[in-house]
């Protein structure tokens, strides 16, 4: 992956280029500033990965999806955090930052437990708020539904 690619949907979230490639140059995540390009939707592994399968079950588009030991997050337009309301989410918004690997780094590839599953390119199409919500509910109703059951 070229520099240009690599740094395209960095811009204009408020990134310090050269020092972000430096930090990717020699392995490390670097802290991305979120809140001015996109925002972020946390939610836990177990429910990202259902969420990203509905998104393709339904043919929606996936954009950017950062998988961390304990969490995916789905990187949104501006102002999905401010009406966000989902149970056991969380949102990273203005004045956050994001410690994201190299693009390159794509599972099954991992760097200090983070990777893409879905990495920024230079195309950068954010994930759609609405179908997003609509494909976590489901994937967390059915994760509610199959616990009730676990302890009948």
């Amino acid at each position: 992956m070229s520099t240009p690619e690599r740094v395209a949907w960095l811009q204009g979230c408020g990134a310090h280029l050269r020092e972000v490639l430096a930090e990717w140059d020699r392995g490390a995540l670097a802290p991305v500033p979120v809140g001015r390009a996109w925002e972020v939707v946390r939610m836990e592994k177990h429910l990202g990965w259902r969420t990203v399968q509905r998104l393709q079950t339904v043919g929606a588009g996936v954009g950017p999806v950062l998988l961390t030991g304990t969490h995916m997050g789905f990187l949104v337009p501006v102002g999905t955090a401010a009406s966000w309301k989902a149970p056991n989410t969380g949102v990273l918004a203005d004045g956050d930052f994001l410690s994201a690997p190299d693009p390159a780094v794509v599972a099954p590839l991992t760097n200090r437990c983070r990777t893409w599953v879905i990495a920024p390119d230079s195309y950068v199409s954010l994930n759609d708020p609405a179908a997003l919500l609509e494909a976590y509910l489901a994937a967390w109703k059915d994760d509610q539904r199959k616990m009730r059951e676990a302890k009948r």
